[in-house]
This record gives C-alpha cells, structure tokens and sequence, in this order.
C-alpha cells in the first residue's frame, strides 16, 4: 500500500489519520459515558472516576494534535478522485459530512478544554503532569463550554452515523465497493 493517496484510493497515511480519529473519538465516547455513570466513588475495571476523567481530556488534546496532522496531510496530499458511484447529491452529501466532521475534530475537545480551565478543574496530562491554566477560572463561561461540549458530542454522533451509513449504503445496498477505499488493510 502506498504512503500517499492515489487517484483511485487513500494511501496509508491517509488511512492511518482517518482510523486513529476514529479510534480516539470511539474512546472518547465510552470514556465520556464510564466516567459520567460510576459516580465519584465508583470505579470500572479499577479505574476509578477522576483516572476516568484525567484521561478523557489528556486524549481529549490528542484529538487536536491527530486532527491537525490531518488537516496538514490533507491540504498538502491530493486526494483520491470521487467514487464513480456516487451520485451528485451523494457527493455533495459527503462534502458536507466531513466538513462538519473536520470541525467537530477541533471544537469538540476545544470546547471540552474551555469547560475543564473555565471551571478550574484542569488537565493533569496522563495523570502525570498538571498543566497550567492560561484562562482561569471563569463560572459562565464553564456553564457555556460545557453546554456546548455536550451539544456538540451529539452532534458528533449524528455526524457520524451520516458517514458511516453512505458508507455502508453504498458498500452494502448498492454494491459498490466504496468502503475498500478507506478500510484499513483493503485494497481497492
């Protein structure tokens, strides 16, 4: 498989970004929902609440590191021609779709981020190392960056099903290989 996007499918840098994303949002998700239910003194596998909490915004800021190398990767690497079975409307569908996936890549874990320095609760990257707080600590603007965080993560999820469904609407209803393009050791 070629490091760099052909004109028929994604290289495996391309590939590599794309799944990672995907990897940390799925995490991201199933963290977001263990922390938010085992309550403060509650643990899962021995993870206990402030573990779960820690390591959901440490990953939180890999999101926005991942995501801005693929930003850099994709503006800089062509990318593969559309898929011949994709409709006009179809592309223009999924246009839309990862434009708004590219946006909640950086506002949701920005959002998050406000939330953790406005309330004064912080980052202790990893559990390691606290970070400092450049805004501190800021009540309304916690309410509203956590409103926000919330709104957006289902956001994220409607969005995400929107990509994921044409995907497999094509792949399985239209019989298109579509999903061979982007799978991570396919071939097109």
């Amino acid at each position: 498989m070629p490091l760099k996007n052909t004109s028929t499918r994604y290289g495996a840098i391309s590939k590599l970004l794309h799944w990672t994303i995907f990897l940390l949002f799925m995490h991201q998700f199933i963290g977001a929902n263990l922390m938010s239910r085992i309550g403060r003194d509650g643990s899962f596998l021995g993870m206990g609440q402030n573990f779960l909490y820690n390591w959901h915004k440490s990953i939180g800021l890999v999101v926005i590191v991942v995501a801005l190398a693929r930003v850099i990767w994709r503006r800089t690497t062509p990318l593969p021609d559309w898929c011949a079975d994709l409709s006009p409307a179809e592309r223009a569908i999924s246009h839309r779709v990862e434009t708004l996936l590219y946006w909640l890549m950086f506002v949701l874990p920005v959002s998050g981020y406000l939330f953790v320095m406005f309330s004064g609760y912080g980052v202790k990257l990893f559990g390691v190392t606290d970070l400092p707080n450049p805004l501190g600590k800021w009540p309304p603007g916690a309410l509203i960056a956590w409103i926000s965080h919330i709104v957006l993560a289902y956001g994220a999820v409607v969005v995400i099903s929107w990509h994921v469904g044409l995907g497999l609407k094509k792949q399985c209803f239209d019989g298109a290989r579509f999903l061979r393009r982007m799978l991570p050791f396919g071939r097109s």
